[in-house]
């Protein structure tokens, strides 16, 4: 990617046009105000700044620019918002010597989004409009699926394609969506045959359940045979634009929900995520055929900070649940299993037989390792010598997983309880396991409930206070890079004399050669883009009058000079405190030296009063 790629991004779109796409906004003065955006406020607080292309929140002091927006409200990390923002602009990304590469990879990636666009409109046609859709209309009827509901997913069903099986292929052919039956199949959508023989749509008489992108771009299909066919569930390759390692079934529809409950449902399958909607959890995601990965669950973390994993009743089910308790953990979410009630071997039976018992069990689903005790502990509870002692060998293992000392501690204290033990000797044996890095075994029985806890999103800390020269000297520095550089070095200043750690970094990204053009805010961390906006959108009198430059020169010079009084007063003080131990311990040596510096500090700090 050239290193203009942001400014042109930037210079090619409004911030205006970018946010209000997603907040109502207000012109009030010379900025636009509306409701936040990432906190419930009722006034509104949140500005824009259109001049300078940054917003700021003075209710959460969320603030950025265009790039930042995109990222937090979106929850993408700086490489997908640039993308995002890349194609609204019109603008292509490379890398420095390798565009052309990049440039096939982007093409290839572009055409398979558009075929798979296509793809599921013609699959949702052939199902509700067709006589061959008959039997995925059939099936979904069986399973209690709605027609709303499942376009609402974008549900079809993929023909059998008469003899040649090419259905979709003929479709996209002769509508001129690809050149080549060869393009169709390096998309995932059709197979060709090593042999010679035609090629032939990847899928033939199954319903069709569409894997989207958080943005509602469709990539990858899921396919449920009917009847017997083998196999039950045919999923896409691996292609330019789907890996089944960080595909989330269901995504773009469960986003909003998550977003605003803090929590994310993860099931097994297609038709539980559509069942777990249809009951008003609308949080609910799959997996996409895989089992949980640390990608899918970094993916989750943009949108929620907890996970509820409503996984299936059997000892399959079971032990899916417990080895992605420790992919959850290792991404620092909070997570809960949903045990379903005795009788029902999936979400989607109970919702059919119970909606509210559904709702129910994930509004009460216990924290993991409460769950994953339960089934370790089993009848030992309570049973013979060497009932608990086997109960107490699974529980050891299980408590070694546990990665928190505390929460460890606590669950080791309830298990020695219940199986009539010290928790010491539990203790000793969990660290035995700890410190031997074996394996830890994955246990399955049975669980009983316990009260939720809602997840709360950490919103940004209170702004700390910053001195008024730093605070000037930062603004100048934001607003005009170029300007800034020019008139400190008159002072010979430099950054590292900003007492301010935040604004010492801004200033020094503000005086770089990348800040030529723009301040390139996207280089800084989440903390730093909230002061460098609140920096940004504060204007500076000394700028109003371009004609009459000495006001600014005048006023940046008083605070490089405030600035190192202050340093120097800081020194001052630090040094006295420094005699006074001295003179309390009798260093004779010492209080001489100290006295001799703290004599020069008052005599520096004079002089830098005087200019």
């Amino acid at each position: 990617m050239p290193a203009d790629a942001v400014v042109e991004i930037k210079s090619r779109l409004d911030i205006i046009d970018v946010i209000g796409a997603y907040v109502r906004l207000q012109k009030s003065g010379r900025e636009y105000k509306g409701l936040c955006p990432f906190h419930g406020e009722k006034t509104p607080s949140f500005m824009v700044n259109q001049e300078r292309q940054v917003f700021h929140c003075h209710g959460c002091n969320e603030g950025g620019d265009i790039l930042t927006f995109v990222q937090k409200i979106e929850r993408l990390e700086f490489r997908e918002a640039l993308e995002m923002l890349a194609e609204r602009a019109g603008v292509e990304l490379t890398r420095d010597g390798d565009g052309g590469e990049r440039r096939d990879a982007a093409r290839k990636r572009k055409l398979a989004i558009d075929l798979h666009g296509r793809a599921q409109a013609f699959y949702e046609h052939v199902l509700w409009n067709t006589a061959a859709g008959e039997p995925g209309r059939a099936l979904l009827a069986d399973r209690g699926v709605g027609e709303e509901l499942a376009r609402q997913f974008g549900v079809g069903f993929a023909p059998s394609g008469g003899g040649s099986g090419n259905a979709l292929i003929r479709y996209l052919l002769t509508r001129g969506a690809a050149g080549s039956a060869a393009e169709l199949a390096e998309a995932g959508l059709a197979h060709t045959s090593d042999r010679g023989g035609p090629p032939r749509d990847r899928f033939r008489h199954r319903l069709l359940f569409p894997i989207r992108t958080e943005r509602g771009e469709t990539i990858a299909f899921g396919g449920r045979a009917l009847g017997d066919a083998i196999p039950k569930y045919l999923n896409s390759p691996a292609t330019a634009v789907y890996d089944k390692s960080q595909a989330i079934f269901g995504i773009d529809q469960a986003r909003a929900a998550m977003q605003s409950s803090g929590v994310a449902v993860i099931v097994e399958g297609y038709f539980d995520v559509l069942a777990a909607h249809s009951a008003g959890v609308a949080n609910a995601v799959a997996s996409s055929g895989t089992a949980l990965t640390r990608e899918q669950v970094r993916i989750l973390s943009r949108h929620a900070h907890a996970v509820i994993l409503c996984f299936d009743g059997d000892d399959a089910g079971r032990t899916a649940a417990s080895r992605a308790v420790d992919v959850v953990a290792a991404e620092n979410l909070e997570c809960r299993i949903c045990v379903l009630p005795e009788g029902f071997k999936d979400p989607d039976e109970l919702v059919r037989r119970d909606s509210a018992l559904f709702a129910h069990a994930i509004s009460s689903a216990p924290r993991e390792w409460q769950v994953l005790l339960d089934r370790a502990i089993g009848d030992g509870e309570g049973g013979s010598i060497d009932a608990r002692r086997d109960a107490a060998e699974r529980a050891v293992v299980l408590l070694a997983r546990i990665s928190e000392a505390a929460a460890r501690d606590l669950y080791t204290q309830q298990a020695a309880q219940r199986l009539e033990l010290q928790p010491s000797s539990i203790a000793q044996d969990v660290e035995r396991v700890r410190r031997s890095g074996r394996a830890p075994q994955r246990l399955v029985v049975t669980a009983a409930a316990a009260p939720p806890v809602v997840a709360e999103e950490v919103a940004p800390g209170p702004v700390e206070p910053v001195d008024a020269w730093d605070d000037y000297i930062g603004r100048l520095a934001v607003q005009r890079p170029a300007l800034a550089a020019e008139l400190l070095a008159e002072q010979g200043f430099q950054p590292a004399e900003l007492s301010n750690r935040e604004i010492r970094q801004i200033v020094e990204l503000a005086l770089s050669p990348d800040a030529a053009a723009s301040f390139p805010m996207h280089r800084l961390g989440a903390s730093e883009q909230r002061l460098a906006a609140r920096l940004l959108v504060r204007s500076l009198p000394e700028l109003q009058d371009p004609d009459n430059p000495q006001p600014l020169r005048q006023a940046l010079a008083d605070s490089v000079i405030q600035l190192r009084a202050a340093a120097k007063h800081s020194e001052w003080r630090a040094v006295q405190r420094e005699l006074r131990l001295a003179r309390d311990a009798g260093r004779t040596a010492d209080v001489e030296a100290l006295a001799t510096r703290l004599n020069q500090l008052a005599t520096e700090r004079q002089r830098i009063r005087q200019g």
